[in-house]
């Protein structure tokens, strides 16, 4: 019986040490096109929500890295540009 639970156990912290040593999924660059559509959805979430204009900027910059963490992209710093 002590021999089972010391396999046990063994076989326990091996599958722990093995699991934290995956590699982190590398995050990619999202393309300008796909932000930019994402600032449109995210003012449309900012209307519904009331946001007021001050809140704006910060609001939006979370609502599309939120995105763009979901699908595995880096974070952007600053909104893009409109064209």
């Amino acid at each position: 019986m002590k021999k089972a639970l010391l396999v046990l156990t063994l076989l326990t912290l091996s599958s722990n040490v093995a699991f934290s040593e995956e590699a982190e999924t590398e995050l990619m660059e999202a393309s300008s096109d796909y932000v930019i559509n994402l600032m449109g959805l995210c003012k449309g979430d900012a209307a519904e929500d009331e946001v007021a204009a001050e809140d704006l900027t910060q609001y939006l910059l979370t609502c599309i890295n939120d995105e763009l963490a979901v699908a595995y992209y880096k974070p952007i710093t600053a909104l893009p540009k409109e064209d």
